[in-house]
């Protein structure tokens, strides 16, 4: 009987260590399984916000100091204009995709152009003025680039304008009246050149209102070059070596306020982990 229960005490221990050996033996690999979850993964798609892209439409106003490149030279104080007036539409979005700090703007402004000689006897071999005031529109399209906080923006711009010259007034004890406000056929009307500035802004809520200062250079000369200088003129020698020509080179100061049309997203840190947080669970919490 001894025997019998040794007999029966080994086979149920062999019998148990047998069923715990086996469990801690790993089951094969559904490479199926494996399969059909990498095709899944690859097909999910997370959405990234895009940061500070955004549209807004605005207005400003100021002032031009206008200046003219002369060939010859000429000596001139900066004249300056009020009534300087814009509207613009931007637009910020990526560029490639990828960097989030580019915009482009295109819009219509108002200003003027022209110049003023140090002296009475520095005047036009034509116009004989010491002075002449011209209105000016002109559409600008700019590339922009900008870093927003969440209540300041930082930005400068830089492209191409074109315009059309509106109107003409010189001033001088030698002018022509019949061309005082009237325009001669060799002027030109036509303008356009390169336009840059940089500017800061400070956002209340949908509001942006902004400073910004602009430098405009004229690749239109406001008369036709000529290679030939008048007899009289002082300047006969020149005639072999030397374009006459006068090319606006202007300064704006304005002030404006923008309209964000859309949520603006900026990219402060808080800004990131809110983002984050939503890609992650879908929600949004007033605590991150």
């Amino acid at each position: 009987m001894r025997k019998l229960l040794t007999l029966i005490a080994i086979f149920a221990s062999t019998v148990l260590y047998a069923q715990y050996f086996e469990s801690e033996i790993p089951q094969p690999i559904d490479t199926n399984a494996v399969v059909r979850e990498e095709v899944y993964l690859d097909t999910v798609v997370i959405k990234v916000p895009d940061l500070n892209n955004y549209s807004s439409i605005g207005v400003s106003f100021g002032v031009t100091s206008a200046y003219m490149q002369f060939n010859p030279s000429k000596r001139q104080h900066h004249t300056y204009y009020p009534g300087y007036a814009s509207l613009r539409f931007t637009h910020y979005e990526k560029m490639f995709d990828y960097l989030p700090y580019f915009g482009w703007q295109i819009g219509i402004e108002y200003g003027h152009e022209g110049y003023r000689f140090r002296k009475e006897d520095d005047m036009t071999y034509k116009e004989r003025s010491q002075r002449i005031k011209m209105e000016v529109v002109e559409v600008p399209f700019l590339a922009m680039i900008h870093y927003d906080t969440r209540w300041m923006k930082f930005f400068g711009e830089v492209g191409l304008y074109g315009g059309y010259r509106l109107s003409v007034e010189r001033f001088g004890l030698y002018v022509d009246e019949n061309y005082r406000y009237n325009w001669y056929d060799s002027d030109r009307r036509i303008d356009y050149g390169l336009q840059g500035g940089l500017g800061m802004g400070v956002f209340v809520g949908q509001f942006e209102f902004f400073v910004m200062a602009q430098l405009r250079y004229g690749w239109s000369s406001i008369f036709e070059p000529d290679s030939q200088f008048p007899v009289g003129s002082g300047y006969e020698d020149r005639n072999a070596y030397y374009w006459r020509f006068a090319y606006p080179f202007d300064y704006i100061f304005s002030a404006g306020v923008n309209f964000a049309l859309g949520k603006r997203y900026g990219k402060t840190r808080q800004d990131l982990k809110r983002e984050a947080y939503q890609i992650v669970y879908g929600t949004k919490t007033s605590n991150q």
